[in-house]
């Protein structure tokens, strides 16, 4: 009697049971029921408060759902992209781009469906604003927005008739990096490398907005306004220099390559490169020249078409936290947007990455997309030729 009683009692717990609510959705990855997929556009409720560690990131939720980024290299680290996951849910794919027409040509494929954000510099930036590509940002949605430098809250090549379409991440110059044991001393002037003595030593980036540098070497007062008399000057110099250069790099593991195989003492480069470098104990250094450099100063910026907005704006307001703005300095080595960060560097670091300098912010010429651009391109390809 006792058997049968335990086996009635068990038969009616297992219908119970399968009355029951279905399983909830996992958290995060692709291939969740669109129905679980947090909704374009929707607010970060849950993101992090401003000046809150990164450790206080949203804690994970069910459903978190797919975002997919085109990126500089070094900003999607997992140090920080694990962390991020974790708490919230998204799972994040990134995809390098290694110039910025790259970067416009990736998120612009699928109809800007493809990716939900990229890390656009000035020479793009203002192309995607102008080819309808992105949704306005809606700065309310960001807690460490008022955190960010005061010229990176407004900045022309992220913001237009007062309307966000981007949100300052990083910045920094256009450097030149040499070899200590070929360069002593660091060189003076950015014409080392239109040098024939260091012909098969020199690498300089695949990039036509590259004739900004040539410019500003020849002493240009606009690097980015440059008129057909302009161009053919830079064409000449270029055409000199082209026998001389060992290798147009695409990408910053291209550079480092050249530097650790030796076949590279000179070359026009990101802070990044040297930070690697020396991770790999190259004797290396960089330099800005007498003339001055060029620059970047990148944005996050959302696709129109994209279907993960709620991710997107949890990403852009904890890679713009002070806690992992510090932790994208110590990969790249590039100035963080977010003056904050300072406090969390040392005073030495926080004064040689010039976070509350505008004035060394306001010196550089940072990349922006001429008006006659295809006309740069088109002279950049006969060069390559």
């Amino acid at each position: 009697m006792k058997k049968q009683w335990s086996l009635g009692f068990l038969l009616v717990a297992l219908l119970l049971a399968g009355c029951g609510s279905p399983a909830a959705p996992s958290a995060g990855g692709g291939g969740t029921a669109a129905t679980s997929a947090p909704a374009a556009g929707a607010a970060a409720t849950s993101a992090p408060a401003a000046g809150a560690a990164a450790t206080s990131a949203p804690a994970a939720q069910q459903g978190g759902g797919q975002l997919n980024i085109v990126a500089w290299e070094g900003y999607v680290d997992d140090s920080w992209k694990k962390t991020f996951e974790d708490k919230t849910g998204c799972k994040v794919s990134v995809t390098y781009a290694g110039s910025s027409d790259e970067m416009f040509s990736k998120f612009r494929s699928g109809g800007g469906a493809t990716y939900d954000l990229v890390s656009a510099s000035g020479d793009a930036s203002l192309r995607f604003v102008q080819g309808g590509a992105l949704q306005e940002i809606d700065i309310s949605k960001i807690s460490h927005f008022n955190e960010l430098a005061q010229q990176l809250q407004n900045p022309p090549h992220n913001t237009v008739d007062g309307k966000h379409y981007g949100v300052s991440f990083m910045w920094g110059p256009n450097v030149l990096i040499y070899d200590k044991k070929a360069f002593p001393e660091a060189p003076k002037s950015w014409n080392v490398l239109y040098d024939e003595k260091y012909k098969g030593q020199i690498t300089i980036p695949d990039n036509p907005i590259q004739i900004a540098d040539v410019a500003l070497t020849l002493g240009m007062k606009d690097p980015y306004e440059l008129s057909d008399a302009d161009l053919a000057k830079v064409k000449d110099m270029l055409t000199k220099q082209r026998p001389l250069v060992r290798k147009f790099w695409a990408s910053a593991g291209d550079f480092t390559d050249l530097f650790k195989n030796g076949e590279a003492t000179i070359g026009a480069g990101w802070p990044l490169m040297t930070n690697e470098l020396r991770k790999a104990n190259a004797q290396v250094d960089d330099t800005i020249p007498q003339e001055g450099a060029t620059g970047w100063a990148d944005s996050w910026m959302l696709s129109k078409n994209s279907p993960n907005g709620d991710c997107a704006y949890k990403w852009i307001d904890y890679t713009i936290s002070p806690e992992v703005q510090k932790q994208v300095v110590g990969v790249t080595a590039y100035s963080p947007a977010n003056v904050k960060t300072a406090d969390l560097l040392g005073a030495d670091e926080a004064k040689q990455l010039h976070i509350n300098d505008p004035a060394y912010f306001n010196s550089i010429k940072f990349w922006r997309t001429p008006s006659n651009y295809d006309a740069w391109v088109k002279l950049w390809n006969e060069i390559k030729q």
